[in-house]
């Protein structure tokens, strides 16, 4: 038919195209306590076990969906006090009732209302889109904007306390699979960094992909003389080298061109990125627990790939495998995910979902499945509460 001559179609002509709210009838959070596999090592701090936030929230007509901060008031987050706190006084309140079709419309009420504790927030955010790509058996990357790609590469921590114990590791996971690995410094003396990380790359050449992260654990000097050292490695990128306040030594570093520099702990907001995308850095960490959970995060993701940033999309130590499996429907979405992601539920001894995603020759695959596509272990749940 001519253009002139077609049925004009309208949504409200085409009852197709209507969803019915989705009030939401109950929300509860769950502190719980989860232990690693083994300490982990980061810089000045030794870390056994990890305190989280769960959120539900169910709708009318039996929908559930679940989210999760992790307690990391120095990345941007809150302790699990403060998340709980939020929770009651401020969250809960608002969220019975509200349409949870809103999605990231809530989120914004919420970040107007809630004045301390933003990361329980982000848990929220993350548990209506769980709940929302339940209710309509959608994946949660299409509510996103759609995959841009079907796997990710990961990135495993490698933070032991010697040389040789790097070495064993990166080969254990190598043999799993692994290739893309990030050293974890200042566990170390300087001097040991320096000896891990050019023995990794001598010992595994081109075959491996290599990064460290600093942990804010290094001065201006220490960080300029690490990068010069390890040159030769070429490593992918050089995370979080200095305190957050410490402007003047990120600017020297920058200068000296030996290093693509990446910021984590810095940055908690899109106007972090602005600024320090200014100063000459190469990529930024983006974590859902200190940029507004899905919904902060794919606004911070687009704004990096404008600015030509690389992007790592980040777990804290250590998530679930319900927040993992929102870092990787994020990593599937986002542009500019060159700096790999970095699921942390694998290093729980036990998690509270039956199916956390698990990596198959050496890459996630994004899952398809309905929400977050995990199902959680409520009995789990209740063994680990605090």
């Amino acid at each position: 038919l001519a253009l002139s001559e077609r049925p004009m179609t309208t949504p409200l002509q085409n009852p197709a195209l209507h969803f019915q709210a989705l009030p939401i009838k109950r929300v509860d959070a769950f502190k719980v306590r989860l232990p690693l596999i083994k300490p982990m090592l980061m810089a000045g701090i030794q870390i056994h076990h990890a305190d989280n936030l769960l959120i539900r929230i169910e709708a009318h007509g039996g929908a559930v969906g679940w989210g999760e901060a992790t307690a990391a008031p120095s990345h941007g987050g809150a302790s699990l006090e403060e998340m709980e706190a939020s929770f009651k006084q401020e969250i809960s309140g608002y969220l019975v009732g509200q349409n949870a079709m809103r999605l990231s419309g809530i989120t914004a009420d919420l970040n107007s209302i809630v004045k301390t504790a933003k990361s329980a927030v982000a848990a929220v955010d993350l548990a209506l889109y769980d709940l929302v790509g339940n209710a309509l058996g959608l994946p949660v990357h299409l509510l996103l904007g759609g995959l841009q790609r079907e796997t990710v590469a990961p990135l495993w921590l490698i933070g032991t306390d010697t040389v040789a114990g790097d070495l064993a590791e990166t080969q254990k996971r190598y043999d799993e699979g692994y290739r893309f690995f990030k050293l974890k410094l200042c566990v170390k003396s300087l001097a040991d960094d320096i000896a891990s990380t050019l023995a990794l790359r001598e010992h595994f050449g081109d075959r491996i992909r290599l990064c460290a992260d600093a942990n804010m654990g290094m001065s201006g000097a220490q960080a300029i003389a690490y990068a010069r050292a390890v040159e030769p490695a070429a490593l992918a990128f050089l995370e979080q080298p200095l305190q957050k306040e410490d402007l003047q030594g990120l600017q020297a570093l920058v200068k000296t061109g030996t290093i693509p520099v990446g910021l984590d702990e810095s940055v908690i907001s899109v106007q972090d990125i602005l600024r320090y995308a200014a100063e000459g850095i190469a990529g930024v960490s983006l974590k859902t627990l200190k940029l507004g959970g899905l919904s902060g995060v794919v606004a911070s993701g687009h704004v990096c790939a404008a600015l030509n940033l690389q992007i790592n999309i980040a777990g804290k130590i250590a998530e679930t495998g319900i927040a993992s499996a929102a870092l990787l429907q994020l990593s599937g979405v986002l542009p500019n995910v060159h700096w790999g992601a970095s699921p942390s539920h694998l290093y729980l001894a036990a998690d509270v979902v039956r199916n956390p995603p698990r990596p198959q020759d050496g890459a996630y695959r994004i899952s398809t499945l309905p929400g977050l596509g995990v199902e959680v272990d409520e009995s789990a749940i209740q063994r680990f509460e605090i």
